[in-house]
């Protein structure tokens, strides 16, 4: 764990030198013209054929329509993030190489496609799995700290899953990613309950995911280091 600290502290630093903050600062605008875009095309079609026969009902609707859409973008802007870091997930991981592993950077490209994919199975599998363990999080308000271990189990293992194979495709086959990750699921687990610890703070949480694919290329050098 104190080994899992230390990677923590190494990813955070990075991110704010130059190259990464140049990355966070384009999916923070990125993200927000998008939640945007959204509120002003729901204003549009909303003005177009959202009347409802009431004047007064149909001059505020529009407007009423589109806050509501920016309002629900901005509840689910760090899922957003997510979705919109994985375009750039593939210069996150040739950064943080180039500089700690210089002699080991990954040569197999990852698809922009596969990295939003990534991004978008992440929220949709989350949402999924949080639901079905409802049920434990009720009866977590009768043992107190089970919904926490639950909620972090369950997110932990998703995004430590598919952020863990998404770095170590640049060095391995599909195959080859996926057994090196179930032979080190526990430690992955932990990982990926980092990384959802820090997706459930508040503005920290903006920095998700150059902390989460950041944090993965150490994990995956130090294992790779570790089998020779």
């Amino acid at each position: 764990h104190r080994q899992m600290l230390k990677i923590a502290l190494i990813t955070i630093a990075q991110i704010s030198e130059p190259s990464l903050r140049q990355i966070l600062v384009k999916s923070l605008l990125i993200s927000l013209v998008s939640v945007m875009a959204c509120g002003l095309l729901a204003w549009i079609l909303l003005g177009k054929f959202g009347l409802l026969g009431f004047g007064f009902l149909d001059t505020f609707l529009p407007w009423i329509g589109g806050a509501l859409i920016v309002l629900i973008g901005l509840v689910f802007f760090p899922s957003t993030i997510m979705v919109i870091g994985g375009l750039f997930s593939d210069k996150i991981i040739a950064i943080v190489e180039e500089k700690h592993y210089p002699k080991n950077v990954g040569s197999n490209h990852v698809p922009i496609l596969t990295s939003v994919r990534t991004g978008v199975t992440l929220i949709i599998v989350a949402t999924v799995i949080n639901i079905c363990l409802l049920p434990f999080y009720a009866l977590g308000m009768l043992l107190p700290g089970l919904s926490f271990v639950v909620f972090y189990l369950g997110n932990g293992y998703l995004i430590g899953r598919e952020l863990f194979e998404n770095v170590a495709q640049r060095h391995l086959s599909v195959d080859e990613a996926r057994k090196l990750r179930k032979r080190y699921l526990l430690k992955i687990l932990v990982g990926g309950g980092l990384i959802t610890f820090v997706a459930t703070i508040p503005l920290v949480n903006l920095i998700t995911p150059l902390f989460g694919v950041g944090f993965m290329v150490h994990l995956y050098h130090k294992f790779h280091s570790e089998n020779g």
